[in-house]
Formats: structure tokens, C-alpha cells, sequence
């Protein structure tokens, strides 16, 4: 990048003067040998390369340490800033960069930014009425990052839809590269086959894990444009209205306060709550998810609406859209329902959607699947080993209803059986998703009955139980319960109501003492979770 500060400038300046310029504006390079610095300076306003004003392009290369000077850009210049062990601390900007210091990927900063050290970070805050990489307004540009998937920067957890839509990843994996792996693959090795040291670095190791959910699993779930969400909201019912590339959709909530203030917490329920006795002061919302059983034809709903009705998301993804663009609607209102407080739950083929809800919006304090099966909380390629006389992967794209991506996962799975089956060979499986929730609330309402054909009840019991080291690793084990409770289909036990008050406790009501985090199934005889993994939870430093 140029730096529009001019050396023969200094020839007019006195001896002294002329030489600390001159130091000055040699001194990035010796914070960035090999590296390369920022590939676009800041526009007017110091704009980032992503979204909005708000921070320098990053750059890539260098080794930690050095400082960087920044540059001249069109409306400000950049003060620089100084990488204390890979994170650029200070450097601020006038034109509207970063005042944390310009993102660093791992090297020189760009117009106005500081150097990173390999795998380091900056965490930025953007310039004013800028558009965060995360789509919420007045936060920077790119989110800082390291060597990819490596950043100690603080996310946005709980705030905006996806904390980690700035991280650079590299390319996803060909279909064709993929080889079969039985085992549960490990969820804090890169894509670039380095794992994470630092629990700052989930971040972006989160963001290759949601991509490659999006491209194999699941199908995209586009992110709408700002200001194409409107709505209201009542203490009766909730509209919203979407209008993106020039189609137009809209659906409606309805809301019961049950007895809360407003603002109240809230807790979604996919159809209805299945029996769940949610205490007064939590209002419920009741979301009507939509779907067509069968392999083929036109799918319905608000999400084909304006995306075509041959879009490759299933109608997981389809109906996480819908509750995203409650939850955007929910943000602009906010006086009657508190959007940092909000629960999904549903059933069977309604627990799947909350599920994917939960793990597709960061904005979800609280995420309880209740007998979700296949599509829901059951690792994929587990089921041919584990419980091959229950429910397939195919049922989940056709058998039953494209639940997932018949395009993306039917590249994988072409009927219920062991030929036909070849999932072991995804990059991902569901016990990352469940990790995708993290640090958020996860209540897992599982039955262990082998009665149930559609239980998958080894596979679940083994996912979650590997999900639940995820939590560890990050720090947050008590933020995921599980609770597996024998009895008819979708009937509420009491068995789970313990845990489902200290959870509603804890991530909806407030209260940080409520004692969480336990596993517990009345099942005999499951599938030891150790058998079903071959890598060690690390021992991470750092925070999320």
C-alpha cells in the first residue's frame, strides 16, 4: 500500500525533525519482515473492505511486534498503533477507522492500523454509523483476526446474528477431497490443520465450522440487507415484513405475556411448547414453521418467497431465516420483549428447527431441542454404527421432508442404508453445531426409549456428550444441560423440569448462580461416547 506521506518533503524540515520522520515512516517494516502490508487504505472515511466505514483493509504476512505508523487517508489520518503479542492495541483515525487500531490478520496493519503477531488480533470498534462486519450498526469493519481461524478479539456474543462473519477462512473443501472418518471429527483443528490454543481464536474457528454446515449440510441462509426487515410488536403478536431484491414477504408470531413485564423474556415455541410448563414472567411466542414432505416440487414458505422456491436450504435453514428476522424485528422493538432474552424450543421434527435456529443466530440466549432425532442433535455418520435400525440421514433431506439441503448433504446420502450412505466423509457433524452455540445456553431433552425407532438414542447420547466437551474446552461446560427421561413421544416429564428452571434461571431470568451444566440419561447399555473420537479436548488460555 502507499503511503502518502512523502520523504522529500523532509528536506525542508530541520536535521532532527527530518530524521524522526524518516524513522517514522520507515518503521512498519521492521514490525513486518516478509510481510505485506494492507492490500486497500481506507476510503473517505477510512472505509473497510467488508461492510461500512469502520477500519483499514488487514493485511496478511509479518511476524509479531513493530509499529505501525498508518498513513494518510482521504478524510483523516491514521495515528497507528502498537502489537503487544500479536494484537494491535491503540490508533486512532479521524476518517472513521478503526479506534482500536485497524484489523490485523498477521503482519502490518493497513492505512491507520498496527501490527499482529501470527495468530493475533485486534478487536476493533468502528467508526461511527459504520456497518459491522456482524451487520449491527456503529461497529468495525473486518473483524481482526489472525492466521486464519487465530483471533483474540472480543465477539459480539449474544448481540448480533453471527459474532464471526469478519474472519477470513480459507477455501472449503472439494466434495471429492473428503475421506471417510468414522469418528467424531475434531472440532478445534483448523482448516489449515493447526489447532487452537486460545479460546479468543473460536471465533473464526466457529466461522469455518458454520460454512462448512452452510455448504454440506444445511444450504445457505443468506443474510438480508439493512433496512429490509420491518415489523411490530405487541403484547399479542409480533409482524414482520421483509423486502429484499425486489420481493416481498411477510408472517406474524403471536405472543402471550404470561404474566411478565414488559420488557419480558420470551421463550419461541416451534408449533406450540409441547407440554413445557415455562414459569410466569416469560412470555411465549408461538412460530408456525412451515414445510412440504417428499423429495422433490416447489417448497413453501416466507423464505422461498423471496429466494425461489428451488432454493437448495432446507427447511431448517428456511425457518432459522424466519426466527432470524423475528429477532430483527424484535431488536428495533424492543419495548415489550427483551431481544437479549430470548428461548427456542420445539419437538421432533419442531425440535430440529429450534436446534438449527439456536446454532444459525447468536442472538438465541437459550436453545432446547426436545426429541429432535434426525436433523436435530444426532451426529450424522454415527447412526450406521450406532443405531442402524433407526432413523437414516436421507430421511432428513427426502425420506420424510428436505429438512436439510437435498442439494448440499444429498451429495452425501442417497437412501436409509449402509451403501447408500457415505456422511462419515462431512468435515463437520453435530456435535460442532452444538459447539456453534457456545458460549450461549443449550438444553438438549433427549429419550432414551429404544421403542422410539426415530430416537437414534446411542447416536444422541454420544453427540452430546462430545458437544458438551466443546463447552469445556471454551470454559462454559455448565452452559449445556442434558437430560434424557424415558416416556412417550413428545410427552413432558417430570424429569425435566429441574434443569429446565435452572436453565430458564440462568440465561433468560438473570440469575448467574442457577446451578446448570449437568448430563444425565435413564438409558442402559448406550454406546460409550470415548469409543466415538480420537482427539483430546484441549487445554485453551485466554477468554471467548
Amino acid at each position: 500500500m502507499e503511503n502518502l506521506t512523502r520523504l522529500d518533503s523532509l528536506a525542508m524540515r530541520p536535521r532532527s525533525t527530518s530524521l524522526l520522520l524518516a524513522f517514522l515512516y520507515l518503521l512498519p517494516a521492521f514490525g513486518c519482515a516478509g510481510g505485506q502490508s494492507g492490500t486497500t487504505a481506507g476510503g473517505t472515511g477510512g472505509q473497510d473492505s467488508s461492510h461500512g466505514s469502520g477500519g483499514a483493509a488487514p493485511s496478511t504476512g509479518g511476524t509479531p511486534g513493530g509499529t505501525a505508523t498508518g498513513g494518510t487517508g482521504t478524510g483523516g489520518t491514521g495515528t497507528g498503533g502498537t502489537a503487544t503479542g500479536g494484537t494491535a492495541t491503540g490508533g486512532t483515525s479521524s476518517g472513521g477507522t478503526s479506534t482500536g487500531g485497524a484489523p490485523a490478520v498477521s503482519g502490518t496493519g493497513g492505512t491507520g492500523g498496527g501490527t499482529g503477531g501470527s495468530g493475533g488480533s485486534t478487536a476493533p470498534s468502528g467508526g461511527k454509523g459504520g456497518r459491522s462486519s456482524s451487520g449491527g450498526l456503529g461497529g468495525g469493519g473486518t473483524v481482526g483476526q489472525g492466521d486464519l481461524g487465530g483471533d483474540t478479539g472480543k465477539a459480539k456474543w449474544g448481540l448480533v446474528e453471527n459474532p464471526s462473519a469478519g474472519c477470513k477462512i480459507p477455501a472449503l473443501p472439494s466434495v471429492d477431497s473428503l475421506t471417510a472418518n468414522p469418528k467424531l471429527p475434531d472440532p478445534f483443528t483448523k482448516m489449515d490443520g493447526t489447532r487452537i490454543t486460545d479460546k479468543g481464536q473460536w471465533r473464526c474457528r466457529r466461522e469455518e465450522l458454520l460454512q462448512e454446515a452452510y455448504a454440506f449440510i444445511y444450504g445457505d441462509k443468506p443474510v438480508v440487507s439493512e433496512g429490509a426487515v420491518t415489523g411490530s410488536v405487541s403484547d399479542s403478536s409480533i409482524s414482520v415484513q421483509v423486502n429484499e431484491g425486489g420481493k416481498t414477504t411477510s408472517f406474524t408470531a403471536s405472543v402471550k405475556m404470561n404474566g411478565a413485564t414488559a420488557p419480558a423474556p420470551a421463550i419461541i415455541g416451534f408449533g406450540g411448547l409441547a407440554g413445557m410448563p415455562v414459569p410466569s414472567g416469560v412470555a411465549t411466542i408461538t412460530f408456525s414453521a412451515i414445510e412440504t414432505s417428499g423429495t422433490s416440487g416447489a417448497k413453501k414458505g416466507p423464505f422461498y418467497d423471496i429466494y425461489g422456491t428451488n432454493h437448495p436450504a432446507g427447511y431448517l435453514a428456511a425457518q432459522a431465516w424466519q426466527i432470524s428476522r423475528i429477532l430483527d424485528v424484535l431488536q428495533k422493538n424492543p419495548n415489550v420483549i427483551n431481544p437479549s432474552k430470548i428461548g427456542v424450543t420445539g419437538c421432533s421434527r419442531l425440535g430440529k428447527g429450534a436446534f438449527v435456529a439456536g446454532v444459525l443466530d447468536n442472538r438465541i440466549a437459550l436453545t432446547m431441542p426436545f426429541e429432535s432425532g434426525m436433523g436435530g442433535t444426532v451426529a450424522l455418520r454415527l447412526v450406521e454404527v450406532l443405531d442402524p435400525t433407526d432413523e437414516w440421514p436421507y430421511n432428513a433431506i427426502g425420506g420424510v421432508s428436505r429438512w436439510l439441503s437435498e442439494v448440499q448433504l444429498g451429495r452425501f446420502t442417497t437412501g436409509g442404508n449402509a451403501r447408500a450412505d457415505n456422511t462419515d466423509k462431512l468435515p463437520i457433524d453435530m456435535h460442532e453445531m452444538m459447539g456453534l452455540i457456545a458460549p450461549r445456553g443449550l438444553y438438549i431433552l433427549d429419550n432414551p426409549s429404544s421403542a422410539i425407532s426415530w430416537a437414534d438414542e446411542n447416536s444422541s447420547w454420544v453427540t452430546a456428550n462430545v458437544g458438551k466437551l466443546i463447552f469445556e474446552a471454551l470454559g462454559v461446560g455448565d452452559h449445556m444441560t442434558y437430560e434424557s427421561t424415558s416416556g412417550s413421544h413428545c410427552q413432558w416429564r417430570s424429569g425435566y423440569e429441574v434443569p429446565l428452571k435452572a436453565m430458564i434461571d440462568k440465561f433468560l431470568l438473570g440469575d448467574a448462580s442457577a446451578k446448570t451444566g449437568t448430563v444425565h440419561t435413564e438409558g442402559q447399555g448406550l454406546a460409550n461416547p470415548k469409543e466415538h473420537y480420537d482427539w483430546t479436548p484441549p487445554q485453551l488460555s485466554g477468554e471467548l
